[in-house]
């Protein structure tokens, strides 16, 4: 039975990696700014909103693997969790593909501590480490996705190499796990791509046209390289292509986490969007984004899938 794997971004999300906050969040708290914190939060409902994401994971169904319950026997790595603010983001340190886990060295000095965490929860799932990055290359999980149709993509920004997107690129193609490799030249101070642009069920493509339509993108396969328009492409691949505008976009409207081809996960808000999504079939629970949003990420940032089928 499989136990990892990753085809693409609206699979039926079956195990899913999450780490339930602490108190690390003091760190951030007494100096929010260095964190990437937009502001201080009040830990216990920090907490208390993220414990209401796990609790509507498992009601759906999805077997959540908490981080510090799975490297409580590894004294070091379970130490260094309290000292990550950030270890609730936990998309950002790794990926994982149908040939394991891509450890990521992260853009953000200040996160540097949560990949060798994650790395040993990895090791304790039994996922094993099909990539890891080391210095002076660097990338943040929220700037991938594994796309339907054998394609992937990715944002060079402010906190990713080029070095970085080349190993990912070489990786996947070689090791034929995608047939397409995208990279998008995203813009000065836009950081991960989850913030612009989602894959829902059904191939529907989330997307924030004001940076989407424009950014300059690069297609790759193992025989040929092109420019051209990642949104043209998603048209010509049949894609329903969903604008978000930027009031929307500030409000991470993008940063849904699909867990069936008829369920997402969604903070609370964007209502028009949300109705969208039901038109399409999909259903979204919505929980309290208020407390956690001030940590500056989303639903997606706050997961890393383990297995999706």
């Amino acid at each position: 039975m499989l136990s990892y794997g990753i085809n693409h971004e609206s699979g039926t999300l079956k195990r899913v990696m999450v780490h339930h906050p602490g108190r690390e969040l003091e760190i951030a708290n007494r100096d929010p700014e260095p964190h990437h914190f937009e502001m201080p939060v009040d830990t216990k409902r920090f907490i208390g909103d993220h414990q209401q994401l796990i609790d509507a994971l498992e009601e759906a169904g999805v077997e959540v693997l908490q981080v510090r319950d799975l490297i409580r026997d590894d004294k070091a790595a379970y130490e260094q969790s309290f000292r990550c603010p950030n270890l609730v983001f936990v998309r950002d340190s790794s990926t994982v593909t149908n040939d394991g886990a891509f450890l990521f060295r992260m853009g953000l000095p200040t996160r540097r501590l949560e990949t060798p965490v994650i790395k040993a929860a990895h090791r304790a799932l039994g996922v094993p480490i099909a990539l890891e990055m080391h210095e002076h290359e660097s990338f943040e999980g929220g700037g991938f996705a594994m796309l339907d149709g054998r394609a992937a993509v990715a944002g060079l920004c402010d906190r990713s190499t080029q070095g970085a997107l080349d190993q990912m690129g070489d990786h996947l193609l070689k090791n034929k796990l995608v047939d397409l490799w995208i990279t998008l030249d995203m813009p000065k101070g836009v950081v991960h791509i989850d913030g612009e642009f989602a894959e829902l069920p059904g191939k529907v493509a989330l997307s924030y046209p004001a940076v989407m339509e424009a950014v300059p993108t690069h297609f790759r396969t193992r025989e040929e390289r092109w420019d051209g328009s990642f949104m043209e492409w998603l048209r010509e691949e049949g894609w329903d292509v969903l604008e978000i505008t930027e009031q929307e976009c500030n409000d991470m409207a993008a940063n849904f986490i699909t867990v069936a081809p008829d369920l997402a996960l969604h903070y609370t808000g964007n209502p028009r969007v949300m109705e969208e999504a039901k038109k399409r079939g999909i259903d979204v629970v919505q929980i309290p984004g208020e407390e956690l949003r001030k940590g500056c990420g989303g639903i997606h940032c706050m997961t890393c899938p383990i297995l999706r089928v």
